[in-house]
C-alpha cells in the first residue's frame, strides 16, 4: 500500500468538501484504509461534561468515547487534553486508564490510537482508530494516523471557516431584509431601524438574526395569495 499516495489522494478529494462533518466522516473511513483496524471515529469535547461524535464507522465509535467522557479517561480524551497522540495495544492492562480499559473491552476493542486533530492556534478534538485484536497497531501506524490528522485539520478547518463565513453572510443578509421591512413599514430611516431591531431582540431576549428571520418569514406569509 502506497501510503503517501493514498494520503495525497485523500487531501485532494478533501479539498472539494464542502461541510465539516463530511470532511470528519471521509477521514473517519480513510483511516480504516491506511492502517488495518475495524473502527474509527472523530471525538469533540465541549467542556467537561459533554462530548460530540460527529464521524464514526460504527455505533460503537460512540460508545466508546462516551465511556471515557463517562470515567474521564481513556487514549481519544487524553489526545485533546493532553499530549498529541496515545497508543495501546493492550486496553485491559494499561494502567494509564484502568476504567475505561476494561469496560471497552466488553464492546470488543482491544487496542486504540488516538490522534490529536488541531492547529497551531486551536484543537478540534481527536481522530481515533479502533483494533479488535491485541497489539495491532504499530508505532509506525501511530505516526501514519498523526500524517491522516494533520491533512484531516487543515481540511476541517477550511470547511470550518467556509461555512462561518457563509452562516454570518446569511445572518447579515436576513437582518439587512428585515430592516428594510421595518424601514417601509415605519418610514423610518436605515439607523433607526437596526437600532429598533437592536432594542426588540434585547426586551425579547432573543438573538437579532432569530428576529431578523422571523420577520422576513412573517412578511413572505403575508405576501402569499390567500
Amino acid at each position: 500500500m502506497d501510503v503517501a499516495r493514498m494520503l495525497a489522494d485523500m487531501a485532494l478529494e478533501l479539498e472539494q468538501v464542502g461541510s465539516p462533518t463530511t470532511v470528519l466522516e471521509r477521514v473517519s473511513h480513510y483511516a480504516l484504509r491506511v492502517v488495518t483496524a475495524e473502527d474509527a471515529g472523530v471525538l469533540r469535547l465541549h467542556g467537561r461534561s459533554r462530548i460530540e461524535t460527529p464521524a464514526a464507522t460504527s455505533e460503537r465509535v460512540g460508545q466508546a468515547h462516551q465511556l471515557q467522557l463517562q470515567f474521564q479517561e481513556g487514549p481519544c480524551y487524553d489526545a485533546i487534553t493532553g499530549r498529541a497522540t496515545y497508543l495501546t495495544n493492550d486496553v485491559c492492562h494499561d494502567q494509564r486508564w484502568p476504567q475505561w480499559g476494561p469496560a471497552v473491552a466488553e464492546i470488543g476493542i482491544r487496542s486504540a490510537v488516538g490522534v490529536q486533530l488541531a492547529t497551531r492556534g486551536r484543537s478540534y478534538g481527536s481522530l481515533n482508530v479502533y483494533a479488535n485484536e491485541e497489539d495491532a497497531f504499530s508505532e509506525r501506524d501511530a505516526e501514519i494516523i498523526e500524517m491522516l490528522a494533520a491533512h484531516a485539520t487543515t481540511a476541517f478547518a477550511a470547511a470550518h471557516q467556509a461555512e462561518g463565513l457563509q452562516t454570518a453572510m446569511d445572518s447579515r443578509s436576513l437582518i439587512g431584509q428585515a430592516q428594510g421591512i421595518v424601514m417601509q413599514t415605519f418610514a423610518i430611516d436605515a439607523h433607526t431601524a437596526f437600532e429598533f431591531l437592536k432594542r426588540i431582540s434585547q426586551h425579547e431576549n432573543h438573538r437579532l438574526v432569530a428576529l431578523a428571520e422571523a420577520i422576513v418569514v412573517q412578511r413572505d406569509a403575508n405576501a402569499r395569495p390567500s
